[in-house]
């Protein structure tokens, strides 16, 4: 669950310098609310538009705080998963969402729509809100997604106005049977150097109700740390068979099976546009916009690793004076800096707020009068973590630090497709945290 720190007044001396980067008086109101050329679909999380913002897909929960949980549910359930959405600017437009069944490795699969529906696949989004006392107008959409008949990888396409080329978004998620017992457990890497810096799986799989004639060809298994796609294990061969007793093991010695441990999650606490939240450094509030400011990051080493509580990497939205907060709260220009000397390797502000991948949109820019990096970002109000992450460095985690004591959360998908079977089959699915705080 998550818990909320306290608020905390802090000023950064040199704010006014760094506020500079961006001129506040900048128009805010030139986000296209069409369709503007040509859309690929791919088959991953993704916004079309520049004017939609905050996709969020989980699963359908008692307490609102638990819209972290990852988009996976098992077949057999009373609770389905929502997707929610705001688009910026502009009033109500008709949209669409259709679903996609893909393979494990998220290629469409041979699959007909009535194979995995029992439905016609083309869903009107009807459900919506206009912001209200915003700064910035949006209109909140939400859909709640049917239920399936088949287990497996699937991709949600929202469109406009029934042309299925007008995308909007595309969104994963997975549906699983379990069908197979997982035994897990996350332990310290083999390596000797990287013992004090990376997490091991060792797993193995049984499945004493399926019939599989060539297993170590029909199963594949997938781990994901953190809800991350950027950095998954995938195609990890099996390491034995023991027919015998129906399972397959997966107990590697080359650190095939190793995850970066990372460190805990910066954050900033933006529930207030009024008063200042934890790391918030300065607001600057004007009649069409607003600007936060984040305290200066650093190097994560006078950090001590682990004496906070993180989401790992989620957000929440919410709102400390008006409510709902799914309507109430207003998008704020973030400013981050992260204060460093040049350096050759791209730097990213990474998170669920930038659902994990690395753009444009989250690529910092060096500034030679501030001496570190900035980076501004348009998020709805909201609690939040981040991280400052280097995908094509030798070592990415340069600015935050890794450790075997992170707390992280690990997800292992089984797949299974015998001989001859059109697509791939999830039946089996586990989640560990490992190093859960209490």
């Amino acid at each position: 669950m998550l818990r909320y720190f306290q608020f905390k007044l802090i000023r950064w001396s040199t704010l006014l310098i760094f506020a500079g980067c961006v001129p506040l008086d900048q128009a805010t109101t030139s986000l296209s609310t069409g369709s503007s050329g040509t859309k690929k679909l791919e088959l991953d999380n993704r916004a079309y538009e520049e004017n939609v913002k905050t996709v969020r897909l989980y699963p359908q929960q008692d307490s609102y705080d638990e819209v972290i949980q990852p988009a996976v549910i098992p077949l057999q359930t009373n609770r389905n998963l929502i997707l929610e959405f705001d688009q910026l600017y502009g009033d109500f437009q008709s949209y669409y969402a259709r679903l996609i069944h893909c393979d494990a490795n998220w290629e469409k699969s041979r699959l007909n729509n009535n194979d995995f529906l029992s439905q016609f696949n083309d869903f009107p989004i009807t459900d919506y809100q206009y912001s209200f006392g915003t700064r910035i107008p949006y209109v909140h959409y939400r859909w709640i997604v049917p239920s399936v008949k088949r287990t497996g990888n699937y991709i949600i396409k929202v469109y406009r106005q029934g042309n299925e080329a007008d995308l909007i978004l595309t969104r994963r998620f997975m549906v699983y049977d379990n069908r197979v017992q997982i035994d897990a457990l996350v332990g310290m890497s083999d390596g000797i150097t990287e013992r004090d810096f990376n997490q091991q799986l060792n797993f193995s799989v049984r499945y004493p109700d399926l019939t599989a004639m060539n297993p170590l060809e029909e199963f594949n298994v997938v781990i994901r740390q953190n809800k991350r796609w950027d950095n998954l294990l995938d195609q990890l061969p099996p390491t034995a068979l023991k027919e015998d007793l129906r399972t397959i093991e997966y107990r590697y010695f080359n650190l095939e099976n190793n995850f970066q441990g990372g460190n805990e999650f910066r954050f900033f606490d933006l529930r207030s546009i009024n008063v200042l939240g934890q790391n918030i450094a300065s607001l600057d509030r004007k009649e069409n916009r607003v600007d936060a400011f984040i305290l200066k990051d650093e190097l994560n080493i006078h950090r001590l690793q682990g004496t906070f509580q993180d989401i790992n990497g989620e957000y929440v939205i919410d709102n400390l004076e008006t409510d709902p907060a799914n309507i109430t709260s207003d998008y704020v220009f973030v400013h981050f800096f992260l204060k460093s000397p040049p350096i050759s390797e791209s730097i990213f502000v990474l998170g669920a707020l930038s659902d994990w991948q690395s753009t444009d949109e989250n690529l910092l820019t060096y500034d030679s009068q501030l001496e570190g990096y900035t980076k501004t970002i348009l998020l709805k109000q909201g609690w939040y973590n981040y991280m400052y992450y280097m995908p094509e460095s030798n070592d990415p985690y340069h600015f935050e630090g890794s450790y075997f004591e992170t707390e992280n959360l690990y997800e292992i998908f089984v797949y299974y497709r015998p001989i001859g079977a059109l697509a791939d089959q999830l039946v089996g699915y586990s989640n560990i945290v490992h190093n859960r705080r209490p």
